[in-house]
């Protein structure tokens, strides 16, 4: 036997709660003693069910109008998680915002020209060797940010404002 089945773990546990008797008591305590597995596992229950017990830990019930609470409110609507309009909206408008004022500096060309590292770091004063140049195209950069920007209004704006819009209408019409 390799392994201990649900049932012999079932009677290890009503052997700890001392909820066998009789002949079911002396035929499992035969079975215990042949089988060091059962042994072993007896032993790691008793050490669990010995922290369990002195925790003290007292065990909070239920009040008895708590089934009663969770039955009448099972029908009830549920909580969306999902942002609300409102919040919907000032999120819509501060990235729009932010895509504004990225696309009025692209626009301006404030990112036109080229940076390499070492324009960033003033690093020649404490290496010798030259650092490889590495060009960083600002402009570029910029259309990724703003087109990301874009994309994340239409998500915020869809979740947010046309998606509950559209389920109150299609609600009203049934």
């Amino acid at each position: 036997m390799d392994k201990i089945t649900s049932a012999q773990d079932d009677q290890l546990l009503n052997y700890l709660d001392r909820n066998l008797a009789g002949a079911q008591l002396i035929q499992f305590e035969k079975e215990l003693e042949s089988s060091a597995i059962l042994k072993n596992r007896l032993e790691e229950l008793r050490s669990i069910h010995g922290m369990l017990i002195s925790s003290h830990s007292i065990l909070e019930s239920p009040s008895p109008l708590f089934v009663n609470k969770v039955m009448k409110n099972l029908h009830s609507k549920s909580y969306s998680s999902s942002l609300s309009p409102r919040n919907g909206l000032f999120l819509l408008t501060g990235v729009m915002i932010a895509a504004g004022i990225l696309i009025a500096m692209v626009g301006a060309g404030i990112f036109d020209q080229m940076i390499t590292l070492d324009q960033l770091l003033p690093v020649k004063n404490y290496f010798q060797q030259s650092l490889p140049v590495v060009s960083i195209n600002g402009n570029l950069v910029i259309k990724v940010i703003v087109g990301l920007n874009l994309v994340l209004v239409f998500i915020v704006l869809d979740r947010t404002v046309l998606k509950p819009f559209f389920q109150r209408r299609a609600g009203m019409q049934l």
